[in-house]
């Protein structure tokens, strides 16, 4: 998306979002499509993780296991392929 202003913006649905806190800054959605698919969910913000620059590069401090930890929470009480809803093999 399109940096401005210490905001990215969403290139579909026209959202901008801080830079910083990761909020949303001014309308939910403005755009065309936006406006349609918009209305079905209430604003929300995105991530942000902190970031540094180390000569040329850009370096993000990002969790490894963010994956991981929501998949055991998704996992629980839902059945998996076997039948069980542990997530465990017979």
């Amino acid at each position: 998306g399109k940096v401005a202003d210490g905001t990215i913006e969403d290139p579909v649905l026209g959202t901008k979002f801080s830079l910083k806190s990761g909020d949303v800054v001014g309308a939910w959605c403005p755009s065309g499509i936006g406006k349609l698919l918009g209305g079905l969910f209430d604003p929300y913000g995105v991530p942000v993780y902190p970031v540094k620059k180390s000569g040329a590069n850009i370096e993000v401090q990002v969790d490894v296991n963010a994956k991981a930890n929501y998949e055991s929470q998704y996992w629980s009480g839902v059945l998996d392929a076997q039948g069980k809803a542990d997530g465990k093999y017979y």
